[in-house]
């Protein structure tokens, strides 16, 4: 499932995939994700792996390498993590046109919340979600 520039690191709270750049790194990690995530509800992992494929493209068409994507899940939230290098671009919504624009507000209406950290070597956007129970 994963090319030869990507890496995988897996714990109980914390997992992580280092996407390859280009359209395969996208494939992958949205497989990557649907298996991450496997045993939540399916409109849950579809909803998550829509933000984890428009933050991934969003930083492989408007950042540079390297690429990390992270879920972190914490009790009854998971908040996903997609890690440039490039800090000097800022994830915004763009205006929408036939070709794209939409990607930014779809994330803000799917999850809780969503915004972005600068580091010093790029930058964090992040998006989370709240899982609920199984009695919701």
């Amino acid at each position: 499932m994963t090319s030869s520039d990507a890496t995988v690191r897996q714990d109980t709270r914390i997992s992580e995939f280092g996407m390859a750049d280009g359209l395969n790194g996208l494939a992958e990690v949205r497989a990557w994700t649907r298996t991450t995530l496997s045993g939540l509800p399916a409109d849950t992992i579809a909803d998550v792996v829509m933000v984890v494929d428009e933050l991934s493209s969003n930083a492989l068409r408007h950042a540079r390498a390297p690429y990390l994507v992270r879920l972190r899940r914490s009790g009854d939230s998971l908040r996903v993590e997609v890690e440039d290098g490039a800090s000097a671009t800022p994830a915004r919504p763009g205006p929408p046109t036939g070709t794209g624009g939409h990607g930014l507000t779809l994330v803000a209406l799917s999850t809780t919340a969503w915004g972005q950290t600068a580091r010093p070597d790029g930058k964090t956007v992040w998006a989370e979600f709240e899982l609920g129970t199984a009695d919701d």
